[in-house]
């Protein structure tokens, strides 16, 4: 007997619970111990991928639930594609779930342009504590009661403002609330008194036929993420609770590659911005800090705040400098900064050029940096942490550096984790670490570690 088998039936099935569940029956030709064990698994896991033609995946998912008797399910999970399916496919599932006292849907349906109403029975239920829900479209004259549920994501779907008022009332136990590319709302009024992350997605598919503002309420919201196409005007308000926040928004395009008002989109931006600047930990995607870099060159003041640690999703190319710094000189109490490196393929390194690594410190944004030192507060008092991720010796990483150890007057710890990418050969990182150690330092605690 193969070692796995002699394994007590209780860890073999928490095993089997973490696979799709289509490898999950064929275990039962394993052996005469695994025979039975796929119809006792709590977790189902149904996708349609390696299905042809798509009815064997209806069928599979029917005799399966049917062959399980009244064995426990804590954890559903379907995948349909909706242009292939009728509403008998799956609202027998949905049904056998609801009976079953279920914990954990996810009904992940893909679409093309069409979408589905969730049964009666889904809006009102006592067992869910997790909820996930793609390309439905809430009945309007239904009430919600889900007394448990901790946990909602709708994704690709339609709901009103109607919709989200009823999920407030209905849902008291709320926690998480993630609205990955939905529509139909404009005014996102978030009173639970437990809801503690907001998660919103919004899709460039989606025009202005939705209203050209969407304002967001969330008094009680601590984790605040906001990210996609910035496709109309968005206002945040009553938002003090917000601790830590995460803005990774991109510019408007339409559907024909033109950018629409880009300067309106910008301000609205900085808006955002200025409205999370009380928050702890902010996370500021790449157009952001595009958008800071502009204001930098054109001398604008940095908005004040009081976060403790930022981190910048970036490129590092030099015009990432001036946003990197305009930032800093706006936040005074800093005490971390992560840089997470946006590695694109074809960008430089290509491996050589570190030789010149004097040339370095010659260009315009590392000029700039020794310029503003004097501006940047966090320097002198609180900047104990720095941390690069996924790092790939771009010319522009070096000045930064420079700019960090050589006016860091409290700097503890510079921590730069590389990209494991071909060209961050040993060979190339000890080169790298070469230059790290030959850079000056302001605080004699500083210590530089580079990780592969």
């Amino acid at each position: 007997m193969d070692r796995l088998s002699e394994l007590p039936e209780l860890i073999l099935v928490h095993i089997l619970s973490f696979v799709n569940m289509r490898d999950v029956v064929r275990t039962a030709i394993l052996s005469k111990r695994w025979r039975h064990l796929w119809s006792i698994v709590p977790n189902l896991d149904f996708s349609y991928d390696d299905f042809y033609p798509y009815q064997n995946y209806v069928d599979f998912v029917n005799r399966t639930l049917l062959s399980r008797g009244t064995s426990k399910i804590r954890r559903l999970k379907i995948g349909l594609f909706l242009n292939a399916s009728y509403p008998k496919d799956y609202e027998g599932w949905i049904l056998y779930a609801v009976k079953s006292n279920i914990e954990e849907l996810f009904l992940e349906f893909n679409q093309d342009c069409c979408y589905w109403c969730p049964p009666r029975c889904v809006y009102r239920n006592s067992s869910f504590k997790t909820l996930n829900l793609w390309s439905c479209k809430f009945i309007r004259d239904v009430q919600i009661s889900w007394n448990l549920l901790a946990k909602l994501t709708l994704r690709f779907s339609v709901l009103g403002d109607q919709d989200v008022h009823k999920i407030m009332v209905g849902a008291p136990k709320l926690e998480f609330l993630e609205l990955d590319s939905c529509c139909g709302y404009d005014d996102l009024n978030i009173d639970s008194s437990s809801l503690r992350t907001l998660i919103v997605r919004e899709s460039e598919s989606v025009e202005f036929e939705y209203g050209p503002i969407m304002k967001i309420s969330a008094p009680n919201v601590q984790t605040l993420r906001l990210s996609g196409s910035l496709y109309r005007k968005c206002i945040l308000m009553n938002v003090q609770s917000v601790v830590n926040a995460t803005l990774n928004l991109r510019p408007h395009t339409g559907f024909n590659g033109e950018k629409k008002n880009l300067k309106g989109q910008q301000d609205n931006l900085m808006e955002l911005v200025r409205s999370l600047k009380h928050v702890e930990n902010l996370t500021l995607g790449a157009w952001c800090v595009e958008v800071l870099a502009l204001r930098e060159k054109k001398r604008i003041p940095s908005q004040i705040s009081t976060h403790k640690c930022v981190t910048l999703s970036i490129h590092m190319k030099e015009d990432d400098l001036f946003g990197t710094v305009n930032l800093l000189k706006g936040s005074p109490a800093l005490q971390m900064l992560i840089i997470d490196m946006q590695y694109v393929p074809y960008e430089e390194p290509k491996g050589a050029g570190l030789a010149d690594s004097k040339n370095f410190y010659n260009s315009n944004g590392a000029n700039y940096l020794a310029s503003q030192a004097k501006h940047v507060k966090c320097l002198l008092h609180h900047l104990k942490t720095v941390k690069i991720t996924q790092f790939v010796a771009k010319t522009s990483v070096f000045p930064f550096l420079e700019f960090i150890l050589k006016n860091g007057k409290v700097l503890e710890n510079v921590v730069i984790i590389a990209k494991r990418v071909d060209t961050n050969s040993p060979d190339y990182l000890l080169k790298v670490a070469q230059i790290l150690l030959s850079l000056p330092r302001a605080s004699s605690r500083a210590v530089v570690t580079l990780l592969n």
